[in-house]
Formats: C-alpha cells, sequence, structure tokens
C-alpha cells in the first residue's frame, strides 16, 4: 500500500533537508532532488530511511532542465504506483554566491554575468532567464504534471521564496535576478491556488529569513564568515535575534501539506523571526 509521498526539488541540503526531515516524520516517502553533490545526497537519503523508516529516491539534475522533473515523475511512477501527495520546490542558488554552476546553461549565465559586472552592468539577460528556469518555469512544470498525480482533497503544493522578493517587504537590490525568478513564484502560487481550490489542492509558499545553512558561509565570507562580528551583528538586528534552523522551516512545510492546513491556500508566509518587519 503507497501512503504518504512528496517530491522535494533541492531536498538532500540545508533548508531542502530540513524539510524533507519533516516531512519524513510525518509520514511521507521522499523523492529528493540535488544537483551535483552526490556524497550529501547518499547521506541524506541513509539518514532519512533510518531515522524514520520511509522509502527515499535521489534525483540528480539541474532543475532549470525540464529533463530533470520528468526524472522525478518517472521515479514516482516506477515506485509509488505513480500517487502524489505533496510538491515542495525548494531548489534554488545564487550563481557564483551560493553554488558553482554546474550544468552548461548555468555556466554560461555565469560567464555572462562576470563579463557584464566586468563591463559596470549589473544584470544580465542571459543570467535571468536561467533563474526564469530555475524558479517560474521549474515551478510551472512540476505543478502542471503533480496535479495530474494528486487526488482531489488530497494535495499539497508548497514554494520557498525570499526575503523581498513581493510588496510586503523591501526588495533586496543585491538580489534582483534571482529574486525577479521568485517573485514570479508567488504570483503562481496565488494562481495556481484559485485554480485548483476547486480540487481541494492547496498551494502555499514560504519565505525563510536568515537560516543557518552551509550555504551561508559563502554568502557571509565577506563578513567574517557564519559566526564573525559583522554577521552577528546583522542577526542581532532582527526582531528575534538568532537565526532559524532548516528544521523550523521543515515543521512549517510539513503543517502546510497535512490536514491541519487543508483550509490554508493562496499564502505568502515568513519564516523569519520578524525580519519582514524592518
Amino acid at each position: 500500500m503507497i501512503n504518504k509521498v512528496a517530491i522535494v526539488t533541492g531536498g538532500t541540503r540545508g533548508i531542502g533537508f530540513g524539510i524533507s526531515q519533516e516531512l519524513a516524520a510525518n509520514g511521507y516517502n521522499l523523492i529528493i532532488g540535488f544537483n551535483s553533490n552526490e556524497t550529501a545526497a547518499e547521506e541524506a537519503k541513509k539518514s532519512l530511511e533510518a531515522d524514520y523508516g520511509v522509502q527515499v529516491y535521489t534525483i540528480k539534475g539541474d532543475v532549470a532542465q525540464a529533463e530533470t522533473i520528468d526524472q522525478f515523475f518517472a521515479c514516482l511512477e516506477n515506485n509509488f504506483q505513480g500517487k502524489l501527495t505533496a510538491l515542495i520546490h525548494n531548489a534554488g542558488l545564487y550563481l557564483g554566491m551560493t553554488t558553482t554552476p554546474e550544468s552548461e546553461e548555468a555556466k554560461a549565465a555565469a560567464d555572462k554575468q562576470n563579463q557584464l559586472l566586468a563591463d559596470g552592468n549589473f544584470t544580465s539577460l542571459a543570467q535571468y532567464e536561467y533563474y526564469q528556469n530555475v524558479y517560474p518555469k521549474c515551478f510551472i512544470r512540476c505543478v502542471e504534471k503533480a496535479v495530474n498525480y494528486m487526488e482531489d482533497g488530497n494535495g499539497y503544493i508548497v514554494a520557498t521564496s525570499s526575503p523581498g522578493c513581493n510588496m510586503t517587504q523591501t526588495p533586496k537590490l543585491s538580489y534582483i535576478l534571482p529574486g525577479t525568478g521568485k517573485t514570479v513564484v508567488e504570483f503562481l502560487t496565488r494562481y495556481y491556488a484559485k485554480i485548483l481550490a476547486s480540487r481541494q489542492i492547496t498551494v502555499n509558499v514560504v519565505i525563510p529569513g536568515f537560516t543557518k545553512t552551509e550555504a551561508w558561509n559563502s554568502v557571509t565570507a565577506k563578513w567574517g564568515g557564519v559566526d564573525g562580528e559583522i554577521t552577528q551583528q546583522r542577526i542581532k538586528k532582527t526582531p528575534m535575534q538568532r537565526w532559524c534552523s532548516p528544521t523550523e522551516i521543515g515543521q512549517v512545510v510539513a503543517f502546510l501539506c497535512s490536514p491541519k492546513a487543508a483550509f490554508i491556500t493562496g499564502i505568502s508566509l515568513p519564516i523569519d523571526g520578524g525580519l519582514h518587519l524592518q
């Protein structure tokens, strides 16, 4: 018998792994994606299976590529009889900051960005297109496929955004290109929430703030590292004056992927200790 099954893009590290852990703790079998770190993916799979007694499959590939998304749903058909309960689109990156480009498309976008920055420009259409593939285009591909595998009244979709990507928060100027992609995802969340409401399938987005993951190591390197004085000063200026943990994000996502949240749809929910109030 197939129980609950979730697809989590970017589900092997950082916030994604925190989400995977909490879903597994709530009885979800998992199909989790990763871009290139096979060691981390294998460790995540072993840990989730050992700690929670669930089935876990990993999918390697760049979510900007349609072929990668096809692999998730092929795995669903082959191993879970094509029955899906939850879709979490968490995969994300900041080229040259939180990740090193792996795909040819990502490398081309990063090279173009570096060239334009050297010339004194701040935006790159090549990089813009790449982020649109990673975020809104990937989200559309995932949702359009996922809803065909979900039962009415038993389907949950959650995306991950970032601070400054909607009208309620100050825009982060240094985050313009990935931010524009996530902005579209937030709009798409409301669109799909209205479209799928008649099927009792919920669609929401969460907005983490300062969440302590290894992705922040490179971001904070210029501030003296995650535990450096400048970084700590920034954290202390936030209302709750501390980092969030990936599992705290995961707990909220797991709630949104449960019957307890069956009447919540179309929201953009900050999980940031009040960062959005600044």
